[in-house]
């Protein structure tokens, strides 16, 4: 029995390791999702290990489609929401600025909100 407990505490004991090397090089990001439409917007909080990309760090809180246009992919749908090229897409923000690189591209550091927005394309 002796055996079986030690057991026990060595594997509780690597686990609260993982978990605080994890939150020592992990941080968060605030996430809204705009899916117009008076679908009600999506609100979470999420951990990303920096330099993921803006992409990856979506995916890991919705179901995402992209499609690839040379050297660039585009989020197409966002939890089942798609764009319509050419009128409405998906577009990005990080705190509060919009970024001039797709989201697979962009990879977050300090980043304390990501915002998406479905709307209009529009070229001015």
């Amino acid at each position: 029995m002796v055996r079986r407990h030690e057991g026990h505490l060595l594997t509780r004991a690597l686990l609260v390791l993982i978990v605080a090397t994890f939150s020592a090089f992990a941080e968060t990001v605030h996430i809204t999702i705009q899916y117009g439409d008076g679908r009600p917007d999506k609100i979470v909080e999420t951990p990303y290990t920096p330099g993921a990309s803006a992409l990856a760090v979506l995916k890991q809180v919705s179901r995402v489609e992209t499609s690839q246009t040379g050297d660039y992919t585009f989020v197409r749908s966002i939890d089942g929401v798609r764009s319509e090229p050419g009128k409405f897409g998906w577009f990005y923000e990080i705190d509060g600025k919009s970024v001039p690189k797709t989201a697979d591209a962009f990879p977050l550091h300090n980043a304390r909100t990501m915002h998406w927005v479905y709307k209009v394309e529009a070229c001015y």
